[in-house]
């Protein structure tokens, strides 16, 4: 499935095109296993079971993946998360951010098909990645989630919370067949700051980049 994206380099602007062959959703990736047993509690609240291993990896079809702009779910009880999207290609690496959106009622029974019947989200934007990966760990991440028209701060971190990319992809490699060229890997979640999660009607986000000063952002209703 081929998408156009707008890849913000140093130089400029310009318009990509992109084979997107599927996706690898990474779960309890944090670099600190505190924070990554917190998430797994947060869950675990909301009925869902502790993951097998750690870290988690699941794998989603290209047309499961969205651009923001309003998304349609089957059940009440959704919700977003942010993260980091990696999409290795001939020419480099990119760096978008995405949304793993998922149905929390389902994930009780099935965390799999939870992730499977919601879109995953994709920012139309991308950077390249070696021109920010002397400062990674100082990109700042995060989100809100709005509902009943109040808007929270849902989710805010650093990526110095989340396992780097040359990481995750080693890790993504063992599970993959064949190269990744193609594949969005997203990169697992920070932890959040509202104490459980909410069923937004509308879910914002952004990487900022505080030395380049510039930002990626999403931002989608959810019906």
């Amino acid at each position: 499935m081929i998408r156009k994206f707008t890849l913000e380099e140093k130089t400029g602007k310009k318009e990509i095109s992109l084979e997107i062959k599927g996706a690898i959703l990474c779960g309890y990736t944090g670099r600190d296993q505190a924070a990554v047993r917190r998430h797994i509690e947060e869950l675990q609240k909301e009925g869902v079971k502790p993951p097998p291993s750690v870290p988690t990896f699941y794998p989603k079809p290209p047309q499961g993946i969205a651009f923001d702009g309003d998304i349609y779910v089957q059940g009440q009880e959704t919700s977003g998360e942010i993260e980091y999207v990696l999409l290795v290609n001939p020419q480099g690496l990119w760096v978008g951010l995405g949304s793993d959106h998922t149905d929390r009622e389902l994930e009780r029974l099935d965390i799999l098909k939870s992730k499977q019947v919601c879109p995953t989200i994709i920012s139309r934007s991308l950077w390249n990645y070696d021109e920010i990966k002397e400062h990674w760990d100082n990109i700042e991440m995060r989100s809100w989630a709005t509902r009943e028209d109040k808007k929270a701060l849902y989710q805010e971190s650093n990526l110095a919370t989340i396992l780097p990319p040359g990481e995750l992809i080693c890790l993504v490699q063992q599970k993959v067949r064949g190269s990744l060229e193609g594949i969005a890997i997203y990169s697992g979640t920070p932890s959040l700051k509202t104490g459980g999660i909410v069923f937004a009607d509308r879910f914002e986000g952004e990487l900022y980049d505080p030395v380049l000063k510039k930002k990626l952002t999403f931002n989608y209703p959810i019906h």
